[in-house]
């Protein structure tokens, strides 16, 4: 049995030589990106997930009718979470005879919990951060209701019997995320001044907050306690719940980081696949002198799986200490997705890269270091190759498909794992197929062929199965580049698109009907781009298929939020902007009630087509059938709906509209205006939160270029790996050219001739394999829009092409200066 010293010297003999050195740099940059990758999303989660708490004001909100259960408070009080309450209501306010509707929130301090609570000192003065609640008997005014009410940061206004002083300008504030159709301009308050103003009283329409933050177990703990103890007057959020826009551009993101930690362990599984090819190919002379001196093949495998283990956790050990060592960096350059750099990284991801590490390290490179047992002196002397078997074949689909199953318990995401598995396992499969059908139907009009490119045609048909492993390791490269980029421009652009300079920062709600042209008109005069008016029916549903949701679902109705609360009922002739159809059609013909319903909606509900769901509104219940499904780009900010009626069925209800609008610096006096013209509407500004969500989208954008940076640094390896991997037989066939009197140039294009055709196939394959496999990411998995990148099916074979003939030009260079009867004494002539 072969010791440890014998592998220890090997594998010293061999860096010494050089030739580790591609397989180490393919290690060690493979395991760098993976560890970096997978500290690098699991920081990203963390950090879009606090801005999301932070947006709400917590990591978990209870809204409620009545006050908060006293049973409640202390458990939480017993878990050491940190809370706090506040207390909304609506109330006519007055200052010297002027009034105005205004939405008053109490709050007890500690508050805010999370996010940014920033007050101005006076009108258009710059706000500063504030830590704490009002201080009892004085208000913050949100800006717009100076002007209503004509007065000044110092002055008295009244509330109820109270009057408070005004001490300073609401500018922003956290908890203002969730529903927009219930949130107005706010008056803040301190709660220790509610009872001087007498206005909330038994039976008062009024809104208690919980809000509650601490460690994320204890947080579940205290969900799992309450969420079956939930009236129908209660709601439980969270960051995930609180608003479907914010949620879906942070799931978009996560879904597309995964994608990218997946993509690294197939280009991880590629790298390790190429550079284990060259090194067993480069010592097959000393496998043939070791089993002339006696040693078996077990003892062969050992010595080189051993060497490439200790290589292997060396370069794992490295990769991973250099995965950690950018977080500082990543972290100064995505200032403000990742504000604060924590000394204390989780080890986790660090031991869970090395096993996957040395797994995918294990699989790829055995499939070449087996065939090492097999070489004798009489392989060596015949000079024979080591070749691709349909073993070869059988091993790197069980390579892939082991890879599968890592990438699932890598990203958590079988849907993921099982499409790139399947592209890839797609991509082998029909470059095989195609690469095979192409070269038999040339053969037949090879006299056609120029002879520099026939010897190029000739030459991979000869090798064929060599040859399909360089296009397989080089396409699967730039497959995963290509995933990664193609998906990076479409996510940009959808975001650049919700960015638009005309894109909505207003909404109007509490519109009553009669209001609607009135108010167009206001808009329309004043040069104001407004979206439709869309009405309102507040309505919740109760019943599926005439069975009641609490006996479908049981106690799971309280943590499904579209059961849990009421929902917002609306009616439209058109299908809205930013919704599209994917099943059914958008008004039917055989049905007289009829209801679209949201994609998500449908999936959670596990709801088809043809399926009736009946709503309660108010004392009627409402009964229609779904006839169509809709997927929701709910990061529009635009008015969306969950579920879209028949115009007509919800008439006879008590209903409001809704509108969006956009307006320019220049016309925010307009909304003075507007209000005192329309006493009873509610304007709410989202300019502030549109400005979080941008910072978001651009610092998000950095992430994913940090990304494919990695991407192409790893694919680049890979190209020069397939090229190198090959390089000694065409070094050989150089030389008995050179010997048969073949001149400079023609022998350059000849060998030229190969590599490009070999880099052009690889490329093409490479984008239609992509496309496909970015075609259902897009649609699937990110709910985006897919355009076939038409530019790439050029550039990036004819660029991959050059590079490979660059790669191939430099490899074999050195070759052509060497005497021709030198170099024949090797070649035993």
């Amino acid at each position: 049995m072969l010791k440890l010293p014998l592998m220890v010297r090997s594998l010293v003999r061999d860096w010494r030589s050089g030739e580790l050195t591609l397989l180490f740099l393919a290690l060690l940059t493979a395991m760098t990106c993976m560890s970096a990758l997978s500290i690098f999303a699991g920081r990203v989660n963390e950090q879009l997930t606090r801005q999301a708490s932070q947006l709400l004001g917590a990591d978990v909100v209870i809204r409620s009718s009545f006050s908060i259960n006293d049973a409640w408070i202390r458990k939480a009080q017993s878990l050491g979470l940190k809370q706090s309450l506040s207390l909304s209501f609506l109330s006519m306010v007055e200052h010297n005879d002027n009034l105005q509707l205004a939405q008053i929130k109490a709050v007890k301090n500690p508050f805010p919990l999370l996010g940014e609570l920033r007050v101005a000192a006076q009108i258009n003065k710059p706000g500063i951060r504030l830590s704490s609640a009002p201080k009892p008997g004085t208000v913050w005014l949100a800006h717009r209701f100076f002007p209503l009410l004509k007065l000044k940061v110092g002055q008295q206004l009244m509330i109820g019997a109270a009057p408070l002083t005004v001490a300073g300008v609401l500018i922003e504030e956290p908890g203002q995320t969730g529903d927009w159709f219930n949130i107005s301009p706010r008056i803040l308050m301190n709660w220790q001044d509610v009872p001087r103003t007498q206005v909330v009283q038994i039976g008062s329409n009024v809104t208690y907050r919980w809000l509650l933050t601490g460690p994320r177990d204890k947080l579940m703990i205290l969900k799992a306690f309450i969420l079956p103890q939930l009236t129908e007057q209660q709601e439980l959020t969270d960051s995930t719940t609180s608003n479907p826009s914010i949620h879906q551009i942070i799931q978009r993101t996560l879904n597309y980081l995964n994608l990218g930690t997946l993509m690294s362990l197939v280009l991880a599984g590629v790298a390790i696949s190429m550079a284990s090819l060259r090194y067993s190919m480069r010592h097959m002379q000393q496998v043939a002198v070791l089993r002339c001196f006696g040693a078996s093949q077990y003892q062969i495998l050992q010595m080189y799986l051993g060497s490439i283990l200790l290589l292997g956790i060396l370069a794992c050990l490295v990769g991973i200490g250099l995965g950690y060592a950018v977080q500082p960096l990543l972290t100064q350059w995505l200032h403000g997705l990742l504000p604060q750099f924590d000394s204390s990284l989780p080890l986790k991801p660090a031991f869970f890269s090395l096993a996957i590490g040395l797994i995918v390290l294990l699989v790829f490179s055995s499939i070449n270091i087996l065939k090492l047992r097999h070489i004798t002196a009489a392989n060596i002397f015949r000079r024979e190759r080591l070749s691709a078997t349909a073993a070869t074949w059988l091993g790197y689909s069980l390579a892939f498909l082991l890879l599968g199953v890592l990438a699932y318990f890598y990203t958590n995401s079988w849907r993921l794992s099982v499409v790139v598995l399947l592209g890839c396992l797609f991509f082998i499969g029909f470059v095989i197929s195609s690469l095979w059908l192409i070269f038999n139907s040339l053969s037949k009009a090879k006299h056609y062929i120029h002879i520099n490119w026939r010897f190029g045609f000739a030459n991979i048909a000869r090798n064929f199965a060599n040859s399909a492993l360089q296009v397989i390791g080089i396409g699967l490269a730039l497959t995963a580049m290509l995933s990664l980029f193609i998906l990076r421009n479409d996510l940009l652009k959808s975001w650049q698109q919700q960015r638009m300079e005309s894109s909505a920062n207003y909404f109007i709600i509490n519109i009553e009907p009669v209001q609607v042209r009135d108010i167009a008109k206001f808009l329309t005069a004043n040069a104001i781009r407004v979206s439709n008016f869309y009405p309102m029916v507040k309505g919740r549903l109760i019943a599926i298929n005439n069975e009641s949701v609490q006996k479908i679902f049981g106690e799971k109705v309280e943590q499904i939020n579209v059961l849990r609360r009421e929902l917002n009922l609306s009616w439209t002739p058109i299908i809205p902007a930013g919704n599209e159809i994917s099943e059914g059609v958008w008004i039917p013909q055989n049905h007289a009630d009829w209801v679209s319903v949201e994609k998500g909606m449908m999936e959670k509900l596990k709801l088809k087509l043809g399926d009736k769901i009946s709503f309660r509104v108010g004392e009627k219940i409402i009964t229609a059938t779904i006839t169509s499904v809709r997927s929701v780009n709910w990061a529009t900010f635009s008015p969306n709906f969950f579920t879209l009626f028949r115009p007509g069925l919800l008439n006879e209800l008590p209903q409001t509209y809704i509108a969006s609008m956009h307006l320019l610096p220049s016309q925010q006096m307009l909304l003075n205006s507007l209000v005192a013209q329309f006493p009873n509407v509610t304007v709410i500004d989202i300019a502030t939160f549109l400005e979080k969500i941008q910072s978001i989208f651009a610092n998000t954008a950095k992430a994913i270029n940090f990304m494919s940076f990695f991407g192409l640094l790893v694919g680049l390896i890979i190209v020069v790996l397939a090229m190198l991997s090959f390089a000694g037989v065409k070094q050989q066939e150089t030389h008995i050219l050179k010997i048969l009197g073949m001149g400079k140039s023609q022998l350059v294009w000849i060998q030229s001739s190969e590599s490009l055709l070999i880099g052009f196939y690889a490329g093409l394959m490479a984008v239609l394999t992509a496309s496909l496999i970015n075609n259902y990411l897009a649609k699937v998995v990110l709910e985006l829009g897919f355009t076939f990148p038409w530019k790439l099916i050029l550039i990036v074979p004819v660029a991959t092409a050059l590079f490979t003939m660059l790669i191939n030009s430099l490899v074999l260079r050195s070759q052509y200066q060497k005497k021709g009867l030198t170099r024949a004494n090797s070649l035993g002539f």
